[in-house]
């Protein structure tokens, strides 16, 4: 989970539409969202986070996606407000409804976690499998472990596959193992290995035993071909991550996230 806290959200999805005007700033809702980030952002005298929440907090009221999942986010992480699971879960929903693959993902994440409020798989994979739609690979993993867990390995290795394929170390992980056990996926120990090396290259160092075990198995021959393969398939993955823009946290807000935040 720690490769999500350490990256950023290079861009959030815009909505179109004509927002309200706040009438004592004489500021519509975008502006608003970006006076709010503006403030956010910097250090010393150039950030000012009360002047932040409150701009954004009136983009948020005013029905602007973007300024809806960073105040969701402010509650569901504790920073810079009180943290408050059932605000977080609201205002995700809120973005979630004009159909933000991010608030779709932060918000099955929530009930998937059960983080502060009830743990709901089916209120979970219904807001994942919005967000895996539109091609979320955080979505897309989240979904896959839900499948896991009602035991639909065929699918959560769909998922998984789709993720991975985006650059997700713990979805290149689980896929691995789907392929290492057989579960939802012919048994393939070769493969296995690709994927698995492939999440150690991205940070996952938990699978150093795995990767051991496989090469005891595979041979040497067969581990430098599982090699070769991994660098030419990183080379694609690491373009499809550039091109898609993944995301965590709403950008300029990733400084924020606590250490292992899903």
């Amino acid at each position: 989970m720690r490769r999500i806290a350490a990256s950023v959200l290079l861009s959030l999805l815009l909505t179109s539409g004509t927002y309200a005007q706040t009438a004592s700033l004489g500021l519509n809702a975008p502006q608003l969202y970006e006076k709010g980030m503006n403030n956010l952002m910097g250090a010393g005298v150039s950030r000012n986070d009360v002047n932040a929440v409150e701009y954004l907090r009136r983009s948020a009221e005013l029905g602007y996606p973007p300024a809806q999942v960073v105040l969701g986010y402010f509650y569901d992480t504790g920073s810079l407000v009180s943290q408050d699971s059932q605000q977080s879960a609201d205002w995700y929903k809120k973005a979630a409804r004009q159909d933000d693959r991010l608030a779709e993902w932060l918000l099955g994440r929530l009930y998937y976690t059960g983080g502060g409020i009830p743990r709901d798989l089916s209120a979970a994979e219904l807001w994942l499998q919005k967000s895996a739609n539109q091609g979320d690979p955080f979505g897309q993993y989240l979904l896959g472990m839900v499948r896991l867990e009602r035991n639909d390995y065929p699918k959560a290795a769909d998922w998984f596959r789709r993720a991975a394929v985006q650059g997700l170390a713990q979805a290149q992980r689980q896929l691995g193992e789907l392929l290492k056990q057989g579960q939802g996926v012919n048994a393939d120990k070769f493969e296995a290995y690709v994927w698995l090396l492939m999440s150690f290259d991205a940070g996952n160092q938990t699978v150093a035993s795995e990767l051991a075990a496989l090469e005891a198995e595979l041979g040497r021959s067969r581990v430098e071909e599982a090699k070769s393969k991994g660098r030419a398939l990183e080379k694609t993955v690491t373009r499809g991550l550039a091109q898609s823009g993944s995301h965590t946290a709403p950008t300029g807000c990733a400084a924020l996230l606590p250490i292992g935040w899903l």
